[in-house]
């Protein structure tokens, strides 16, 4: 059953605590009796719950005279003191994550790691909701007909559609840039799910072109991700290549932005196809 312990008093505090409230008021002598206190302990107790702001002392009584707050207030104050000892520790734990991270990254060899994929419709969807949980700002998601095909590309999104709602709710800016043929191939359900979003958000772009030749991601600007396809097996992916190297990002993204202008939109796509 959750007490007083639970909100940071001690044993002794919480008894001599309610052993005040029944009390109405009373001495060291009179609290330490009432609530089993120790009288050897009473006096640092009580010290303690006058610091917490959930027992005073009456003025010019002697001798020394204690009153318990009302339980409403007491509980407010020691909820307050907590809740300001979470953000401490949040705050803590970031500063270390972020000089841990620091470190860790200060041994990595390169700006880029590989990473193998088990090829296979629920590694591929994990990959999806990896970037679009990873994305604060903005993300950018490519899909060809090479580098995994259409291996499974109608489950992995209908699996993933939700994530990129969530992304969305979030106030990300999502632009997905698609080939031609994949757009073309797309199942009528997917397609009217992408629409109902594409309507429902501002932020959301979805484009066809028929030059683009690989698949990769380009998360808050700062990180691409590359998918690699198996040389000898066009429908299956060996796994990504992650770049945070801004350069890289850049040059990448300077050639994008030309492409994705003279794009056509996914509704004229849908339409022309209709």
């Amino acid at each position: 059953m959750p007490s007083l312990r639970d909100l940071g008093l001690s044993s002794y505090e919480e008894k001599a605590y309610r052993g005040l409230l029944t009390l109405g008021s009373g001495t060291a002598e009179e609290i330490s009796e009432a609530s089993d206190v120790p009288m050897g302990r009473i006096y640092d107790v009580l010290s303690s719950l006058e610091s917490q702001n959930i027992v005073r002392r009456k003025p010019d009584h002697h001798p020394r005279t204690y009153v318990a707050v009302e339980p409403n207030r007491a509980i407010d104050r020691l909820l307050t003191a907590r809740t300001r000892d979470l953000q401490r520790q949040q705050t803590q734990y970031e500063t270390i994550a972020a000089e841990v991270l620091g470190r860790l990254e200060s041994t990595a060899p390169m700006e880029s790691h590989f990473w193998p994929a088990t090829v296979g419709q629920d590694e591929i969807a994990e990959l999806l909701a990896d970037r679009l949980d990873a994305a604060t700002d903005s993300l950018i998601i490519t899909a060809t007909t090479n580098a995994g095909g259409l291996f499974g590309f109608e489950e992995v999104y209908e699996r993933t559609i939700d994530r990129l709602a969530e992304t969305l709710d979030r106030g990300v800016n999502v632009r997905f840039f698609f080939t031609e043929r994949l757009v073309d191939e797309m199942p009528d359900s997917l397609v009217a799910e992408l629409d109902r979003l594409l309507d429902a958000h501002v932020d959301f772009e979805l484009r066809t072109t028929a030059t683009l030749y690989n698949t990769y991601d380009v998360v808050d600007e700062k990180n691409i991700c590359v998918y690699v396809a198996n040389p000898f097996d066009r429908n299956m992916i060996l796994g990504t290549i992650e770049v945070s190297n801004e350069r890289m990002v850049r040059t990448v993204q300077d050639q994008w932005q030309p492409q994705w202008e003279a794009a056509t939109s996914f509704s004229e796509r849908v339409s022309d196809h209709q």
